[in-house]
């Protein structure tokens, strides 16, 4: 390895440590002055509720592990650590964190436990702030760092499942959306934490006092002070002398406030590719006609790039050509009529058997049910048989001379 390219690997290590390290320390520099930190960015309502919405969605897809053989696709039986990953955690909850560190940090890593077959036995989730990567002899190295904060621990890449939402090409790590997306972040803690102290120290200005006369800084106060000690909280007439005048003033920068933070609500759903109206923004509009429309397009652009990284990473965990697949016909089962018709297309074009279809829906099989169907309603075609196209010339179909 030339030197251009160690050095370049270690300062691409040792960005993403500066960015954990300011992360520990308070927060990311951006141009309002908050603290961006994984704890001030889950503080946004619409950052929390954008990460939570991708990593529930994707955690309930059931796994399954099928392998590819002679052009045939075979169901596998799944590997205990992907059902239990580990002694505390299902898997589930190993997804759900998966997501979420790569939503908020843009990289996810699990430590891989292996028996002496080389087998992985279990998964566990470990936060991007105790990993620094490295580039050694043309390997990938990971370096886990102690409870005290000093000691690592040498991970090679066998041992260590590494997910990262967007990265540039050679770059050992992924880009950190609470660096990228720091400013629009920090607006949106700065708008709430205006909106937060306008409102928590009574909003604009009930009332202001005006005169003519020019007064100094001593004046002014003790005015305000006699007028807050003789009328706050009661109803008693005020008597104003001296060309004193009373004015009241309305609320309404409040509400310009409001519909501001509408627009970070937009902005914060593009970070995330999420429509707006399912973050519940007023102003997210539904591009398409229907909610069935809706839903598979936040599947298709939002879910599917998510969910192929984690099949991606689970399936480099199994041996031979057995990859992952996560079930999304499990969305279906919100919307039921829609999922029978589907069924019952897939049943009748002979991709499925009743049985099938009923084990999916979590019914119990019928006798019969495991043969298919196709064409004309009723019309069985035994499974025995070798594959025929839908064209193969069948001689028992034909229609007697006259």
């Amino acid at each position: 390895m030339s030197l251009f390219k160690r050095a370049e690997n270690r300062d691409a290590a040792l960005g993403n440590l500066t960015d954990l390290l300011a992360l520990r320390e308070g927060g990311l520099y951006n141009y309002t002055g908050e603290k961006v930190n994984e704890i001030s960015a889950l503080g946004i309502s619409t950052v929390f509720s954008a990460i939570s919405l991708l990593a529930d969605s994707i955690a309930l897809l059931p796994v399954k592990t099928l392998r590819y053989d002679s052009a045939k696709t075979i169901f596998t039986d799944k590997p205990k650590f992907l059902e239990t990953p580990n002694v505390n955690q299902t898997i589930f909850q190993v997804m759900h964190e998966i997501i979420t560190s790569m939503a908020m940090h843009g990289n996810a890593f699990v430590l891989v436990d292996r028996d002496r077959q080389n087998r992985p036995v279990a998964l566990t989730p470990v936060h991007p702030d105790k990993i620094k990567v490295e580039m050694q002899y043309g390997e990938k190295c990971y370096f886990i760092t102690n409870a005290n904060g000093k000691d690592e621990r040498k991970i090679t890449q066998n041992n260590m499942l590494h997910f990262t939402w967007y990265s540039y090409p050679g770059q050992l790590v992924g880009v950190s959306p609470l660096r990228v997306n720091g400013n629009t972040y920090g607006l949106a803690l700065a708008m709430e934490r205006h909106i937060a102290q306008f409102y928590g120290q009574g909003g604009t200005p009930s009332s202001v006092l005006e005169t003519d006369r020019e007064l100094t800084a001593e004046q002014a106060n003790v005015l305000k002070e006699t007028w807050l000690n003789n009328h706050s909280r009661n109803r008693k007439p005020a008597v104003l002398t001296g060309g004193l005048k009373w004015k009241a003033i309305s609320a309404s920068a409040g509400d310009e406030l409001i519909k501001a933070r509408e627009q970070i609500v937009n902005e914060i759903a593009r970070v995330f590719r999420i429509p707006a109206h399912l973050l519940l923004s007023k102003d997210g509009s539904n591009v398409y006609s229907n909610i069935e429309s809706n839903g598979l397009a936040f599947v298709r652009h939002t879910l599917l790039p998510w969910i192929r990284r984690i099949e991606d990473g689970f399936s480099s965990l199994l041996p031979g050509k057995q990859y992952v697949r996560l079930d999304t016909d499990e969305f279906a089962r919100g919307d039921q009529l829609s999922r029978v018709r589907g069924f019952q297309v897939a049943i009748s074009s002979g991709v499925m058997t009743p049985n099938e279809a009923r084990a999916k829906m979590e019914l119990e099989p019928y006798e019969g049910g495991d043969k298919f169907y196709i064409g004309l309603q009723g019309a069985l075609v035994d499974p025995t048989l070798e594959p025929q196209g839908t064209d193969q010339h069948d001689p028992t179909n034909e229609l007697p001379n006259d």
